[in-house]
């Protein structure tokens, strides 16, 4: 702006110029490096009218007020630390430390007095700030001209701490604006007088404050707030890892978010932009190129909710007995008095008021209250305020019940319903205050975490299944749309409770381990009784499968590698009517033939019509593989060894040879096509007597059934046949046997391992329906669990 353009300014037209208003606080002014970049950006990145306001350099305000309080020390505090920045920024003896000295001594001999007012002690840090920033722009040949706060904001009544006159503020700008040539304008935030033209302060955020009113009442273009952050988040990147910078806030949810607390915005700092066109940046000072957030009228549709904030260590308060009337007199004087308080509300029908505030302002808050002849009750507990925030969010239907769903893990102490449409509340206890705000955050910003998983076994399948969930989490949680939230991992000796272990530990989530050998996880999981969770039973313990029925009562979901519930017919009927009564669900699908889609193709079968006659095959994987790979050369119990070793058998493998495991699956089998009234032949694939005592004595044993196998063997041979334990299913009869099978059989050419799975049906009469695949092994069985608690979560609410 040339001189002569300055000079042909009215005394009115100032509105017109749309200048811009800065606002740097005091995390921006702290060191000599951040108050040279500020002066930088004052050359470089600034026009001739823009207003910078500033606030007091680092802590100087809170040392100010430590002084006021009778630490004498901080004001030497105070002289020292402004001093050291001085001298870094302008050599010793500069105008600004001799002018500083003087006002030292000055508080020094002055306070307390009663012509020193709190107010003029406080605001010299911003004062301070002011002339510092001049006389480095000075030195550096910077056009700058300081403003005085007192003659820009005044309040038009001293009730009202959010209203200031305009006229008044006219005319001092008209003055300015009209003798304007180069200069920026510099401004202490924080600072402005009463209608009785008393200096004050604006308390908390009060240069932020200054900021906006000003920009406001200068019709500025944009008012810009320097901080330490680079915008808003949607949460708290301290609290949560995987907070996002937002781009936009509309008026209607910056003054939601302000009205919870939310340091960034304070609720005054957004009461000059209601109503106004004024856009707003919350940028970071310390950021080069910094984009932050950027709030105005413009609301953004794309994201329902915008952010969600936190306040911890609150009190409540409850005032009974107090007339509506008093209950507003309390609120305004709390809000006069600058308390911030949160959650007001009044209950006509009890008479009673309830408010929450911070811990450190219980007694300022209470001797308001029994100042007004009542006795509040304060609660000894601390609690944390959570809030959604977002345009018209409490419209939303959908969003209150996901909402409300993710409310359902946690105790929370009661929802809150604010007087606008923008926010949805919560308290909880502080203990479980962040759990909850990062569940909300993941459900609301990420993936909405899924129902709570348990699993139970951590032996080869229970491994393999946690290094497929870790490995794959990406791909997994893309698929189902939902996070996963694995909270417990056990065996019979100790349990794991971290849920997040997928994120925090590597390639080992078995770590943190508790005692677990009088089953003391499922004390810890009481606190999910009827909860929606999943149990992923990966053992072959009877023990877990009694627990069953506790489980269904419960209200958990099962998912079932452990075949013994589900192969006895009574005890799965009122495992599967308890978990219909409550909307659970019990998958099987790998206790017949592991990964391999068996019973999933008998259901779609009998969901379209068709009727099954008869299944037949080979349901031992690792029969299969012991069967395949014994060719009279290699002991027959060193392949069952190494079979055991790859979690091909059972635990103990007299489980396979017994039949005992192939008979559960012909059981399941049966109650899944109506065969349960069938006769059963079931023969073990060895003689009895080996099965006798314990296991070691089965090991005593080996030569003999290394023996009794190679005879077997022979027997086949001379036959021109091959071993294989057979089971073979219909309405009249439930079989299973080792037999000889002819070297052509369609059981007989089968890969290592492999199950086979013939099912012959009305439409499948002549040519069966056959699966073949492998039947055994971790990898196989881990997977066919994945796959049934992938369906289970996709369908999950």
């Amino acid at each position: 702006m040339s001189n002569q353009a300055a000079l042909a300014l009215t005394k009115t037209n100032y509105k017109s110029l749309n200048v811009s208003v800065h606002k740097f606080g005091g995390s921006s002014l702290k060191t000599t490096e951040q108050i040279q970049k500020i002066s930088d950006f004052i050359r470089t990145k600034t026009q001739p009218g823009d207003l910078l306001v500033l606030s007091a350099n680092g802590k100087v305000t809170d040392w100010l007020v430590a002084f006021s309080q009778g630490q004498k020390q901080y004001l030497n505090i105070v002289r020292d630390y402004l001093s050291k920045l001085a001298g870094s920024l302008l050599g010793e003896q500069s105008t600004f430390q001799q002018s500083l000295e003087q006002d030292l001594i000055s508080i020094e001999n002055t306070w307390p007095n009663s012509s020193f007012s709190y107010h003029q002690l406080i605001a010299h840090g911003e004062i301070w700030s002011v002339r510092l920033l001049k006389e480095v722009c000075d030195k550096q040949s910077i056009p700058t001209q300081e403003l005085v706060p007192e003659k820009l904001l005044q309040l038009k009544d001293s009730t009202d701490n959010n209203q200031f006159s305009e006229s008044y503020a006219q005319q001092y700008f008209s003055e300015v604006y009209a003798k304007l040539d180069e200069q920026r304008l510099l401004v202490a935030g924080f600072i402005a007088q009463d209608d009785r033209q008393k200096l004050i302060t604006l308390g908390r955020n009060g240069s932020d404050y200054s900021a906006t009113a000003i920009a406001k009442l200068v019709n500025a273009k944009s008012v810009t707030i320097w901080t330490d952050v680079d915008g808003i988040y949607s949460a708290d990147p301290n609290l949560v890892s995987d907070a996002i910078r937002l781009d936009s806030l509309s008026f209607c949810e910056a003054q939601a978010l302000s009205e919870l607390g939310a340091n960034v915005l304070h609720q005054k700092t957004v009461t000059p932009l209601l109503g106004s066109d004024l856009t707003t940046y919350i940028k970071s000072s310390l950021v080069d190129n910094s984009v932050g957030t950027t709030v105005s009228k413009r609301v953004n549709q794309e994201q329902e909710v915008k952010t969600i904030t936190s306040k911890s260590r609150l009190k409540q308060i409850l005032v009974p007995d107090i007339s509506e009337l008093s209950a507003r007199h309390i609120q305004k004087q709390l809000l006069s008095k600058q308390l911030a308080s949160y959650a007001n509300s009044y209950d006509r029908s009890l008479h009673r008021l309830t408010l929450y505030v911070e811990a450190e302002e219980v007694f300022n808050s209470i001797s308001i209250i029994k100042a007004h002849q009542f006795y509040p009750l304060v609660s000894d507990q601390s609690v944390t305020l959570i809030s959604l925030v977002g345009q018209n969010i409490r419209q939303n239907r959908k969003l209150i019940g996901k909402f409300l769903s993710r409310l359902e893990q946690y105790e929370i102490q009661h929802i809150h319903y604010p007087s606008n449409y923008h926010t949805l509340c919560v308290f909880v206890e502080d203990k479980v205050a962040n759990d909850l705000l990062v569940d909300l955050h993941n459900t609301f910003f990420l993936f909405e975490p899924s129902i709570p998983i348990v699993v139970l076994g951590y032996g080869n399948i229970g491994k393999q299944f946690i290094e497929i969930l870790m490995t794959h989490k990406e791909a997994i949680e893309q698929s189902i749309n939902k996070s996963l939230s694995l909270k417990a991992i056990a065996n019979s000796q100790y349990y794991a409770f971290n849920e997040k272990c997928l994120t925090q530990y590597g390639h080992e989530c078995f770590v943190g381990l508790q005692d677990n050998r009088e089953n003391q996880l499922f004390e810890v999981l009481n606190d999910y009784r009827d909860k929606e969770l999943v149990i992923v039973d990966l053992t072959a313990s009877e023990g877990i499968s009694n627990r069953y029925l506790e489980f269904a009562e419960n209200q958990w979901h099962i998912i079932s590698a452990n075949k013994i519930a589900a192969s006895s017919f009574e005890y799965a009927n009122k495992i599967s009517e308890r978990l219909t009564r409550h909307s659970r669900r019990w998958l099987t699908n790998t206790t017949v033939g592991a990964g391999l889609p068996v019973q999933t193709s008998i259901e779609k079968l009998k969901e379209s019509g068709d009727e099954i006659t008869q299944i037949s095959g080979i349901f031992s994987g690792s029969l299969s593989w012991l069967f395949a790979q014994y060719d009279g050369t290699v002991p027959f119990s060193q392949l069952l060894k190494e079979a055991k070793d790859n979690a091909y058998t059972e635990p103990d493998p007299r489980e396979d040879l017994s039949g005992n495991d192939v008979i559960r699956k012909i059981r399941i089998l049966a109650k899944e096509v109506d065969f349960v009234h069938a006769r059963e032949d079931f023969s073990p694939a060895i003689e009895p007597g080996f099965l006798t005592g314990t296991l070691d004595d089965f090991w005593q044993k080996e030569e003999q059934i290394d023996e009794y196998f190679l005879q077997l063997y022979q027997k086949a041979q001379q036959q021109n046949a091959i071993l294989r334990y057979v089971a073979t299913l219909d309405k009249g009869q439930l079989q299973l046997k080792l037999t000889l099978l002819g070297k052509n059989h369609a059981f007989a050419n089968l890969n290592p391992c492999d199950n086979v799975f013939s099912i012959r049906s009305n439409w499948y009469a002549d040519n069966p329906l056959i699966i073949q695949g492998p039947g055994a092994g971790r990898e196989v069985t881990a997977a066919g669990v994945l796959n049934d608690l992938c369906d289970l979560l996709r369908r999950a609410q």
